[in-house]
């Protein structure tokens, strides 16, 4: 999985989709070359193990070339749920111990949200097999190149402000892949039902990233 990750050097964000355009929606991404999808957990949500499974299952129609990754997951049950439903990867805006060693001692590969040095080498000590380094806004690729300076043995990702005009910048600074939503499928192409702009975007960031 971790092969695939570097591979394809972008992952898919699904961040409360609605589940009535989440077809047409995918399999936009799909046809636009997209191979990692990653659906986030809503916490705040009573429901959301069933909504993400309901996306996931709409998802694994695909073909048997995509990757599933679970985000969000800031709660232990939400790992299981993942791993039940087909998941290889957890994924977190946090770094939290219980949450790392519980997705390895599951055989998931484990990417957790850091930001200062001592997060990043927390998470990567604690068992994560890729850091995301998170929130890295646009501006925030100096930040991002003084940080991994001393810690260039440590796998990453880059989430949170990952757009089509710097997604190159990141890589460039060593990141493994990209990750972006808001920014591939954006609130206007998703108001508009505009399937064929999510797939271009998405044929965009795939021509960027993939390795």
């Amino acid at each position: 999985m971790i092969d695939i990750i570097k591979k394809q050097g972008f992952i898919a964000i699904l961040r409360h989709l609605p589940l009535e355009k989440a077809e047409k929606t995918v399999k936009a991404l799909y046809d636009g070359g997209i191979r990692i999808f990653e659906v986030t957990y809503n916490p705040s949500s009573d429901n959301t193990i069933d909504t993400v499974n309901k996306t996931f299952d709409i998802i694994k129609k695909l073909g048997d070339d995509i990757s599933l990754c679970a985000g969000t997951v800031v709660k232990e049950e939400f790992v299981y749920a993942a791993k039940e439903a087909g998941a290889k990867c957890i994924v977190s805006p946090n770094t939290d111990e219980k949450i790392i060693k519980l997705t390895k001692e599951l055989g998931l590969i484990s990417i957790p949200g850091a930001f200062t040095p001592t997060e990043i080498m927390n998470a990567y000590n604690w068992g994560a097999d890729i850091v995301k380094i998170f929130p890295i806004l646009p501006d925030n690729i100096a930040y991002l190149k003084t940080v991994i300076s001393p810690l260039s043995h440590i796998p990453f990702i880059t989430t949170g402000g990952v757009r089509l005009d710097n997604a190159k910048d990141f890589l460039d600074c060593g990141a493994v892949a990209v990750a972006a939503g808001a920014t591939l499928i954006t609130s206007e192409c998703l108001k508009n039902d505009d399937y064929e702009g999510i797939m271009k975007n998405a044929m965009e960031f795939t021509r960027i990233c993939k390795g």
